[in-house]
């Protein structure tokens, strides 16, 4: 990684609400919500949406999504609140300013509201966030209210079983009942979503 990616990030403080959502209990989940993104549903998604060559990973992990996008011609920043080894410590929900870049990422079920929204405070305008979560994400008042605000733009979802790693562990992930989709949002954008699926 080199500093350039530092640059993305500019210099001024907006409110943003805190909405937690999770159909998990905290026993069922892992202590930081990490559920690793297999490989090859990050490059499904890049088959079908194209980004911007500054892309920021902001809940890491393991760099499962970093990798895959490196590999690909991107430059990536690749942060996470815990250190799990790979990119920079780092907690996005506390970031300030603006980001001139696009946003992949898998965040924790549990504060999906709140990556969504600050990614929307601080991205450009015409930039791209794309995020891996269960079909779920699309239930609940609360969050039918930030849609209404900040609309997905397409909602691609998965025709076969994607296991999500818990703890990065994809030779004991097991197949769950659980559809993942990839929301893709562009900052802006103020019409009706559109659904695909894709992984077929």
């Amino acid at each position: 990684m080199t500093d350039k990616k530092k640059d993305w990030i500019g210099g001024t403080q907006n409110v943003m609400a805190t909405l937690n959502a999770s159909s998990h209990s905290k026993e069922e989940r892992e202590q930081n919500d990490y559920y690793a993104t297999p490989p090859k549903a990050v490059e499904q998604l890049l088959k079908l949406e194209t980004f911007q060559n500054n892309i920021w990973e902001c809940a890491c992990g393991e760099g499962h999504i970093s990798k895959v996008l490196q590999k690909f011609g991107h430059n990536v920043r690749s942060t996470d609140l815990i250190d799990r080894g790979y990119g920079d410590t780092y907690d996005f929900l506390k970031t300030n300013g603006s980001a001139d870049c696009d946003i992949i990422t898998n965040p924790p079920f549990s504060k999906a509201n709140e990556f969504l929204l600050k990614a929307m405070d601080i991205m450009f305008d015409g930039r791209k966030l794309a995020m891996l979560l269960r079909i779920q994400f699309l239930e609940g008042v609360a969050r039918r209210k930030i849609f209404k605000t900040y609309p997905p733009k397409i909602i691609y979802v998965a025709s076969r079983n994607i296991r999500c790693a818990k703890n990065g562990d994809f030779e004991n992930a097991t197949g769950n009942a659980s559809t993942y989709c990839w929301f893709v949002w562009e900052k802006g954008f103020n019409g009706e979503p559109i659904i695909r699926w894709f992984n077929d």
